[in-house]
């Protein structure tokens, strides 16, 4: 029983140290590091096979050292190192007529599974285990049968039936779980491609429809210019509104391409407090439009890294919702502090809220919470120039009560004053 003992220790040090191996290539993004690491596997495989080798009897001793010189061999056609390394590994345990005969034999079965390697790479994921247990059986009885001729007949039955089954069942159980990872691998791959071309195709669905809208408006007006005489005062109302669908479908283009293009065109120091007040003036008369009161907290000296025009740009989109969100009145809060190293700013609406559905999808580039008024852009910009910053945005909400936007940034230097008020 100690033969079986120790080649069914082999087959499970082998499946274990396939499991780290598979932990370690799910990290590896390049497809040079993943064949690098199986190659590795595979050589680290054979390395512990010699170390938890058993003696059969004097002078023989039993491992699964040629199941992963032949798996390896069958899967990254690396046929001549692995069985380089196995002839390397042996000599340590010896120069004796034992060696040269396993030389003899991998160095043959070497150049027949190089010879093999692009046959086997097209069979199917059954065909491909199959042939996996087929050549580990066949390699296994050459192997003991040359070991009875070199050295003595080996006499156990145990040994007999222990290395002829549990290699071509380690060589089974192994084949298929690398095809099992392989095949899961691939299917992450499509669904990550697929969910790309999705996105993709709602973001053209968004824009085609938010450009074509005004387009068609300026179509209309054009044309009505062209075919009927109208007054001139009747001809400039129609040429402003023109103008003003065609800086909408601008908006909408510089949108997607601030979102497709978040990279800074620029890095300088922001005066926090300087550039919230040039976006409040901007928002200034929306708020008076909606009857909103704005109040300002502000922690003076409060400076952070970015890009100053998409700074601004963001925090537009984002009060504007803010401001939009209470048509009847209400309150807008904009507070800045510090805590550290960190820079907080609070944007805090009394408006109708969001539920925990809206919130999860708030940034979409297809998805707005304002009906037919949104493109769903505006706020998709803004998440994305904010992660450009390195910033970190928390959302809390409740219908009927209000929203609240934590916007989080690294400050450039640390000589502010400390402030942190009760939320």
């Amino acid at each position: 029983m100690e033969i079986t003992k120790h080649l069914l220790m082999n087959l499970s040090l082998l499946l274990v140290l396939l499991f780290f191996t598979q932990l370690i290539i799910e990290r590896q993004t390049k497809e040079k590091s993943r064949t690098m690491l199986q190659k590795s596997y595979f050589i680290l495989s054979i390395l512990t096979c010699f170390i938890f080798s058993i003696e059969a009897q004097e002078g023989i001793r039993f491992d699964l050292r040629h199941v992963p010189m032949i798996l390896g061999s069958l899967y990254t056609g690396h046929s001549f190192l692995l069985a380089g390394v196995t002839i390397l590994m042996r000599g340590f345990m010896g120069i004796n007529d034992g060696f040269w005969t396993s030389a003899g034999l991998y160095i043959i079965l070497a150049f027949l599974l190089i010879w093999i390697h692009s046959w086997f790479s097209r069979l199917s994921l059954n065909q491909r285990v199959g042939v996996s247990i087929l050549l580990t059986l066949m390699t296994s009885f050459v192997l003991i049968e040359l070991i009875g001729f070199v050295n003595e007949p080996i006499n156990h039955p145990e040994a007999w039936i222990s290395f002829l089954i549990i290699p071509a069942l380690t060589s089974g159980l192994i084949s298929y779980s690398i095809e099992t990872i392989r095949q899961s691998l691939l299917i992450r791959q499509k669904l990550a491609k697929a969910d790309k071309i999705e996105a993709v195709s709602h973001l053209s669905a968004a824009i085609s429809h938010e450009v074509r809208n005004p387009l068609t408006t300026v179509k209309g007006f054009l044309q009505l210019l062209g075919e009927q005489s109208y007054p001139e005062e009747k001809k400039q109302e129609f040429i402003q509104i023109a103008v003003q669908e065609l800086e909408r479908a601008e908006e909408v283009i510089n949108d997607y391409l601030t979102f497709a293009r978040p990279a800074l065109e620029k890095v300088e120091d922001i005066d926090v407090e300087k550039e919230m007040n040039q976006v409040l003036n901007v928002l200034n008369p929306l708020a008076n439009l909606n009857g909103v009161k704005i109040k300002r907290k502000y922690s003076p000296g409060l400076k952070i890294s970015g890009d100053r025009s998409k700074f601004q740009q963001g925090f537009i989109n984002l009060i504007k919702n803010g401001l939009e969100a209470m048509p009847d009145g209400g309150e807008l809060t904009v507070q800045t502090f510090n805590t550290g190293h960190v820079v907080h700013i609070l944007v805090r609406d009394t408006g109708i809220g969001m539920t925990e559905e809206q919130m999860a999808r708030l940034g979409e580039p297809y998805y707005t919470t304002k009906g037919q008024q949104g493109t769903g852009l505006g706020m998709m910009v803004t998440f994305s120039i904010i992660r450009a910053m390195k910033g970190k945005v928390e959302i809390k909400s409740q219908p009927g009560k209000g929203t609240t936007f934590h916007i989080r940034f690294n400050i450039t230097n640390d000589r502010y004053k400390n402030g942190n008020p009760s939320e």
